[in-house]
């Protein structure tokens, strides 16, 4: 018995020392940026990866860019709850792009992460609070989006560099031919709108944002972000109509996503802007929302 309990000690001591090593690679490669928030500011940007070009260009209009890869309207409802507890919002930007109403958001998004941002009152029962913000924040080995990013930094940051091909770069958009930009831009679409109806789960979310702005006298705006002029194409008219609760509820949608189809040289991929693309569209986006009466 002694020598089973000696063993499990180590064993478990052991998974400890693990847990502690992998978490801190995932709170390097993975958390860190996510949990940076600049509570000086009153107006803030809610976007998904299409925000993220925009940088911190938004702070010359006193925005902050409060965008994250892969955030769903999940995600910024956490956020913006976050933001109502902890400081004094006046405006809110919010995508409402022709994508971010996709089914494919219930499993794309970052609840693991945005969890950060939650308290108590935000959940229906104590343990889903503990369970999401404590045990799948720490615990390795209780959130499965954690070795998936553990295995892209072993393939993309170790084995960047290879013996055989040295160091892999990837081909600037404008430089694809028009065949490989349509291949991808299909790929993109074909992800997104799978499915022929918005999910549930994101529409109420959106619905929810929507309505606490309202009961906290907060200014909100819809954006829809540039895409390339391919990729503009094979959208056509599909949507799942994000805007329309907008519109449905007498609220201001800036519409770019045709803003910049001749320049290609904008953009990383069929829709997102460069870093380049991020600071024109920036100046574009809030001097037009100045110009609003």
């Amino acid at each position: 018995m002694k020598s089973f309990l000696k063993k499990s000690s180590i064993f478990l001591l052991l998974l400890l020392v693990l847990n502690v090593l992998m978490f801190f690679l995932i709170k390097l490669f993975y958390i860190k940026d996510y949990e940076d928030v600049d509570l000086k500011f009153s107006s803030f940007l809610l976007a998904d990866s299409h925000g993220t070009p925009i940088g911190d260009f938004s702070e010359e209009y006193d925005v902050h860019n409060f965008s994250g890869q892969s955030d769903s309207y999940l995600d910024m409802e956490r956020k913006l709850k976050y933001l109502i507890r902890n400081t004094d919002v006046d405006t809110i930007y919010i995508s409402v792009d022709d994508h971010t109403l996709s089914p494919t958001r219930e499993n794309q998004n970052n609840l693991d992460r945005s969890a950060y941002y939650t308290t108590k009152e935000d959940y229906s029962n104590y343990f889903d609070y503990i369970n999401d913000k404590y045990l799948k924040y720490y615990l390795i080995f209780l959130n499965d989006r954690y070795s998936l990013v553990i295995k892209n930094f072993i393939q993309e940051e170790l084995f960047a560099f290879s013996k055989w091909g040295g160091s892999s770069s990837k081909i600037p958009w404008e430089k694809l031919t028009v065949e490989e930009q349509k291949e991808k831009s299909k790929a993109r679409f074909e992800n997104y709108f799978e499915k022929p109806d918005p999910s549930v789960k994101m529409s109420a979310a959106l619905q929810n944002i929507i309505s606490i702005c309202e009961d906290n006298n907060i200014k909100l705006f819809g954006v829809r972000f540039p895409v390339s002029k391919v990729y503009y194409g094979i959208l056509g008219e599909e949507s799942y109509h994000a805007d329309s609760l907008f519109f449905k509820n007498g609220l201001v949608v800036l519409d770019f996503d045709n803003l910049l189809l001749e320049q290609d040289s904008l953009f990383r991929d069929m829709d997102h802007l460069d870093k380049e693309g991020g600071g024109v569209f920036a100046d574009i986006l809030f001097d037009t929302i100045d110009s609003i009466p």
